[in-house]
């Protein structure tokens, strides 16, 4: 049973992990297996469990669906997600809507902390200090004006759960502010910072407020903001140029109302607009990090080099991950690290990258190559021969004797004169002259075997891949290298459950400050390899990668690696280099279908890495079922 109660933490305060991105949890509701509205919150490293069918990759397609629309130019009627590939077919809106009820909007909302929210103008920066959430979220259906197309149909802005304004549709993509809550905590002090910036420090009193409410509610629907992919951007009022927001208004001590409307008029919907796009800007920005593996892992052909494509599923089904281990020799050594290890993988296997070069440029290359090669080899031959004794001697006086009987034309018989002369001369300068106008096609077979037992081959070798390599394109291929029998050999021929590993850990090591999204990392994975993959995981989120990970999983070792770091952090015995891991760090989700829809609950951990509450319905308790029937 878990503790109730643990013990007062040892470790200092201080040391709590920031948050790796500003996204705190997200909501949706009528959207595949959720009714109602359900929230999911999201820390760096977020497990989702449940039974099979329950909803669990909704959740994830909820996201892959936002990520869609914002890459994809707010497209949302679709069927295959850029991201998903072939892993993800939402079916189009008719599909993904709850029940298939097209009268109904899908609802998608997001949780940011405020303190990641880039504003340029620091006093607006202030406006948001006091505030711990920051919740946009829009509404997304039919339009019936616009032929049953799907767009969004709603907007809203929310600050610690109280609501600061809320859009709707209207014609050609537009929304319109329906209601601004002037009397809000970040609305309030705004005005009144506008009002005394732009009219010489005129105070707000509470005489104005009355004159306030009916300058926004005359001014609510005149503001609008157009929908270019999956949030609102440029608000401003219809028809209006943007305000100057250096000019001041001169106050007129006789007709004050009309001050304060027009500053209101002209500044609300500039200093609105400052405020909603840096938010929406920032949810963009960190739903376009979203990567996301499916549930099946690409399995290259054998042949790699010669059959990489970036097709629908280069991304979701790991594809890129071959294409980085193949470039990037940081990840491919944190890989090998990984699949040798004795307490890990412990295979013989490492991944090492080859070259190679196309058949084209071959044929171009290697009959000059060799031609050259024997032409200077015989002209080195010739020179230091002449100087080594008078069997060489004889034999190079046979060798030219034998170039004048091989039909050499008349042009080139001075040249075989004058190369007497140079081996008389010992001048090996004017024998490679000399010998650059014969034709070596004619060689005599016993120059080629003089040269052959005289000739370095692996040397020879080097130097023609060397000069090969220099000119056109290389070919670099992937294989991996058997240190026990020194031999290469595919990864087909190494099991499939080093191919499934493979795309995680190289999302894992290579990406940095990304959203990651994962359905079953354990696949193919044997139990302690699942364990141990959940250190990468760790490291992954809580290390210098500060990735954030959402993981589909059904795997219980995995987690019990993740209580057991806990645990250890608790008790100040973590392994050297193994980051500290802390209730704030980890979300553990059980998605539970209960009658007609479907229900998020999280079962919480303490500091020991204990779980507070059971796992509903038995959730893995078949082990001691099957042990004590």
């Amino acid at each position: 049973m878990p503790k109730k109660n643990p013990p007062p933490r040892k470790t200092d305060s201080s040391a709590k992990n920031k948050a790796n991105s500003p996204i705190t949890g997200f909501r949706i509701s009528n959207f595949k297996a959720f009714a109602d509205t359900q929230y999911i919150p999201i820390r760096p490293l977020t497990l989702i469990y449940g039974a099979n069918s329950s909803g669990k990759s909704s959740i994830l397609h909820s996201l892959l669906l936002a990520h869609h629309a914002i890459t994809n130019e707010g497209e949302l009627d679709v069927y295959r997600t850029e991201a998903g590939g072939d892993s993800v077919d939402l079916g189009g809106f008719g599909q993904y809507v709850h029940k298939r009820d097209r009268t109904r909007p899908v609802e998608w909302a997001i949780d940011l902390d405020p303190s990641n929210i880039n504003l340029s103008d620091k006093g607006l920066g202030s406006l948001l200090e006091p505030i711990k959430k920051l919740t946009v979220g829009v509404g997304i259906g039919m339009h019936s004006s616009e032929n049953g197309g799907i767009k969004v149909r709603s907007f809203f802005l929310e600050a610690d759960g109280e609501r600061v304004l809320d859009m709707s549709s209207r014609p050609k993509g537009r929304l319109q502010l329906d209601r601004l809550d002037h009397k809000h905590r970040i609305i309030s002090p705004l005005i009144e910072a506008i009002i005394e910036a732009k009219t010489f420090k005129l105070k707000v009193t509470p005489q104005d407020e009355e004159e306030i409410e009916q300058v926004i509610k005359i001014l609510v629907p005149e503001i609008t903001a157009q929908v270019y992919r999956f949030l609102p951007s440029t608000i401003q009022v219809e028809n209006s140029h943007q305000a100057n927001i250096d000019s001041i208004t001169p106050v007129n001590p006789q007709n004050r109302q009309n001050t304060l409307a027009d500053v209101i008029r002209l500044f609300i919907p500039y200093r609105l607009n400052d405020i909603v796009s840096a938010i929406t800007q920032t949810v963009e920005s960190e739903l376009e990090k979203l990567r996301y593996l499916g549930p099946f892992r690409t399995y290259p052909p054998r042949h790699f080099a010669f059959s990489r494509q970036q097709d629908a599923n280069w991304h979701a089904g790991g594809g890129y991950a071959w294409d980085i281990l193949l470039n990037n020799a940081e990840v491919r050594n944190k890989v090998n690290g990984w699949l040798g290890d004795t307490d890990r993988m412990k295979t013989p296997y490492e991944l090492r990258k080859r070259t190679l070069l196309p058949d084209s440029h071959l044929e171009d290359k290697l009959d000059s190559l060799l031609t050259k090669s024997l032409h200077d080899f015989t002209v080195e031959l010739v020179f230091h021969a002449a100087g080594f004794g008078e069997n060489l001697q004889e034999e190079i006086e046979r060798i030219i004797t034998d170039l004048e009987d091989t039909n050499v034309g008349n042009s080139q018989f001075w040249q075989i004169c004058c190369l007497k002369s140079a081996v008389d001369s010992n001048s090996y300068s004017l024998m490679r002259y000399f010998f650059s106008g014969l034709d070596y096609n004619r060689t005599l077979p016993e120059i080629e075997d003089i040269v052959s037992m005289m000739t370095d081959i692996e040397n020879l070798s080097k130097i023609w891949v060397d000069d090969m390599t220099s000119e056109g394109d290389r070919i670099s291929d992937l294989v991996f290298f058997d240190k026990r029998t020194k031999t290469q050999v595919s990864h087909r021929d190494v099991g499939i459950g080093i191919s499934q590993v493979i795309p995680i850990l190289v999302s894992c090591y290579s990406l940095s400050d990304s959203l990651i999204a994962i359905e079953q990392p354990e696949i193919h994975l044997h139990p302690k390899l699942q364990a141990e993959l959940g250190d990468v995981l760790i490291e992954s989120a809580l290390g210098a990668n500060k990735n954030t990970l959402i993981l589909e999983t059904h795997s219980e070792n995995l987690l019990l690696r993740i209580m057991r770091r806990m645990r250890e952090t608790f008790n100040e015995e973590l392994p050297n280099g193994t980051p500290p891991v802390t209730p704030e760090d980890i979300c553990v989700l059980y998605i539970e279908p209960i009658g007609e829809q479907t229900v998020v609950r999280e079962i919480p951990l303490n500091e020991c890495g204990e779980l507070l509450e059971l796992w509903p319905e038995g959730f893995f308790e078949e082990r001691l079922k099957e042990i004590f029937p």
